[in-house]
Formats: structure tokens, sequence, C-alpha cells
């Protein structure tokens, strides 16, 4: 889909044009460090496919139009986009099979950027109302490393630069491409408590927060940096902190299976340092910022397993305050 140097005018604007121009903004987002490219690259598809839909017979004869494209978009009120997601779920998908729920939303939610894009331009006077799409319920991740000691049978399967680039997705808890955009600067091994910044370009964090280096990462970068130097490549601010993974994602649950661990992608060593702190510390509000969530919901839909269930613990850690104020008494 070519990219228009200038903005349509609103007597001109279709679906299609308003898909452009989301493209243009998202584009300018990845250049900016605020959006990842992958998310370009998924969306460019989801607008590619918005704007070739061939429209069902009844809304092409309403709109006066062939394809989803070609419809200015005035003409998508509510009750016409609520046809169009039916239409999606009925005969969506290659060879007119129904498309699955997650996809269907995700194409509405192109749409609706593009639609939200117009608005702001003034080329659409008020965002139509979108329907809405019940989503299954989130199936808790099982494939994670359930004890430090699995953590170490994989490092030692692993060449040290692939270990490391382990280490830092679970210490960090940052998804693939934020662990390769850390930088040596991003990290400071020498103050009194060891500080890193993590980031989370999908929620459009680029700048990062600073926070503890946890413990095992602050041992695991020392005998990195030890290495490097060793090596004669002492590494300056500005390089990568781990050296890319080509086929992560592909190469990662091979190595997995071979020493018996369930085949983890990179994501789900994410959710191992997740699921390891909720273990821990329960849901908390650190956990939230830390992993760029806007609200307890989405943080407690995927990592409500990891809580200890008993009742008994629960009560233990209620009456956890009396010993923690006999603890300062006594001190």
């Amino acid at each position: 889909m070519p990219l228009s140097p200038n903005p349509p005018n609103s007597q001109q604007s279709t679906v299609a044009l308003a898909l452009v121009r989301l493209l243009e903004h998202t584009r300018r987002r990845v250049r900016d460090g605020i959006r990842s490219g992958h998310t370009f690259e998924m969306q460019a598809r989801h607008a590619a496919w918005l704007t070739d839909y061939p429209l069902p017979a009844v809304l092409a004869d309403e709109l006066g139009v062939r394809r989803l494209g070609d419809a200015p978009i005035a003409a998508l009120t509510p009750p016409v986009l609520l046809a169009l997601v039916d239409a999606w779920r009925v005969a969506g998908g290659v060879g007119g099979r129904p498309l699955s729920v997650a996809t269907v939303a995700k194409r509405k939610s192109t749409l609706g950027r593009a639609l939200r894009l117009a608005v702001q331009r003034g080329e659409l006077g008020a965002m139509p109302q979108m329907p809405e799409i019940g989503q299954p319920p989130l199936r808790p991740r099982q494939r994670v490393l359930r004890t430090h000691a699995e953590l170490r049978q994989l490092l030692a399967a692993l060449e040290p630069r692939r270990a490391d680039w382990v280490s830092v997705a679970v210490w960090t808890c940052q998804r693939p491409g934020d662990v390769e955009r850390m930088r040596w600067s991003d990290v400071d091994l020498h103050a009194r408590v060891p500080a890193m910044v993590i980031r989370s370009t999908k929620t459009r964090r680029p700048h990062g927060i600073r926070c503890k280096v946890p413990q095992p990462l602050v041992h695991a970068l020392r005998e990195r940096l030890a290495r490097l130097e060793a090596a004669g490549t002492p590494p300056s601010p500005t390089d990568p902190l781990v050296d890319p993974w080509p086929g992560v994602s592909r190469l990662l649950p091979l190595v997995c299976v071979r020493v018996g661990l369930p085949p983890m992608s990179a994501m789900d060593l994410r959710h191992t340092g997740f699921s390891w702190m909720v273990r821990r510390r329960g849901i908390t509000r650190a956990a939230q910022e830390w992993g760029g969530w806007s609200d307890f919901d989405m943080l407690s839909r995927y990592y409500a397993h990891a809580l200890p269930p008993g009742l008994d613990q629960a009560a233990d850690e209620l009456a956890s305050i009396v010993d923690d104020e006999t603890n300062r008494g006594d001190a």
C-alpha cells in the first residue's frame, strides 16, 4: 500500500486513505523508538486485508462500493461496523472460513485506530461506537521454568552468549525485542545498589523505568563483562547488552526439549520472571508498573495461577505484621 505525502481532505477520506495515514503514524513511532517494527508489520498486514476486503452484497449495495477500502469513513456507522464484524466472524478467513475471535478483534482494533486518527485530523466528526467482541478467557501460561534449578539447567546447555541472553530475559521480565534493545549504558553495575533501565515499547514506554538489578543478573552481567574484557573487546556504553539471537523462538524450544524442559519460546522467559515475582510477592503495584500494564486486570488474568493457593499461608502472611513489629522493637 503506497504512502501518500499529504493528508487527504475530509471530502476524499476513504477507509484506504485512513489506513495509509495510520501506517504513516505508526512508522514515525517506530522511527522514534516508541513502537516496534513487528507492530508495524502486523498492522500493515491487517491494513492491507481491510483495504482489499470484498464487502458482502448487502453492504456493497448500501455503501455503493465493492471494497471496504473504497468506502468513505463517514459511512462506517455503528450498524455498518457491526455488520462487518459479523461478516468476518462467519466468513472472513481463507476460502470463506470463519475468522478467529482474536483475529477479528485485531482487525477491528486496526480499523478503530485509523478512524480515531481521522477524528484527530478533523476528517471525521466523531468516533463511531465500535462493536464489542467477547474475548475467550485467557489460559494461564504453563510453559514456564518452575524453579531456579531449571533455569540453571537451561543456562548450562547454552553457550555463554546465549546464556547471557536468557538471563537478561528472565531477570528483567522484558519482551525479546526489548531485551535486544538494552545497551550497556542501561545498567550501572558499579553503584552501591546496581540499577538498570527497562523498557516496554509495546506499551509505549520508550524511555523506560529505572529499577534495581536482581542479584542473579548482577552476577551474570559481571561475568559477561569480564569475558569481554579478557577477550580484548570491552563494551562501550552504546554497545548492545547482549548479542542478538536470530531465530531464538525456533532454537530455544529445541534446547529446552533436549534437556528435558517444556519447549519454551523467548516470550515464555518473560512469563517465567513474572510468575516468580507474583509467586513470591503477589500481584503488586510494583509488578504492574514493571510490566507496563495499565491496571491490575491484565496482570491478574495472566498470573493469578502463580499465586500461592494455600489459605494457611494467607493466614501466616496476615499474622506476620505482628512479627514485623516485634522485630522492629527488638532492634
